[in-house]
């Protein structure tokens, strides 16, 4: 993908345009719409990711005793029996780097926190774009795009820390 290696500025700006014409097409005050900005948002990240190498250490990527079981309830679980039945997993698989042997249990660690990192990002960024566009009296984008937020970014950064919790007990680190 040509867009990984221009610069992140340029990936930014079309990422904007490309978002900007959805909306004149599509309308800005719609679930496509919304739906349209984090697929747009996600290839940018992608390109941020492939161009900053992030180091992704910390104690924030240490997951906590509790949360495995939190997220558990908060259906986290179904979500991945979701994506399991539309496909997504087989389609993503090769992506981890995991070849389903014990030495490439590190190369799926870092995976997890790429994801995590890269859907926290966008979490965030989508509550800024919804604060915006609730500051401009469009409060119908605003809700679409945090009510597309939950399943796009906060699910996968639960699966995400659950798999890393599994990982953790079996002592596996990058």
């Amino acid at each position: 993908m040509i867009l990984i290696w221009a610069p992140l500025g340029l990936v930014a700006l079309l990422v904007a345009l490309a978002a900007w014409g959805l909306g004149r097409v599509a309308g800005f005050h719609t679930l496509l719409f919304a739906l349209g900005v984090q697929i747009l948002l996600m290839w940018w990240a992608l390109a941020l990711l492939a161009r900053t190498k992030p180091a992704l250490r910390g104690a924030f990527f240490i997951v906590r005793p509790w949360e495995a079981p939190l997220y558990q309830r908060l259906g986290a679980s179904i979500f991945a029996n979701i994506l399991r039945l539309v496909g997504w997993e087989r389609l993503r698989w090769g992506a981890r780097g995991f070849g389903g042997t014990r030495a490439s249990l590190a190369r799926l660690d870092h995976a997890t926190r790429e994801a995590e990192y890269s859907h926290l990002l966008l979490a965030l960024i989508c509550l800024g774009l919804a604060a915006g566009a609730f500051l401009l009296h469009a409060a119908d984008t605003a809700g679409w795009l945090l009510f597309t937020t939950i399943p796009v970014h906060l699910y996968p950064v639960m699966l995400q820390r659950s798999l890393r919790w599994r990982l953790q007990r079996l002592g596996i680190r990058e």
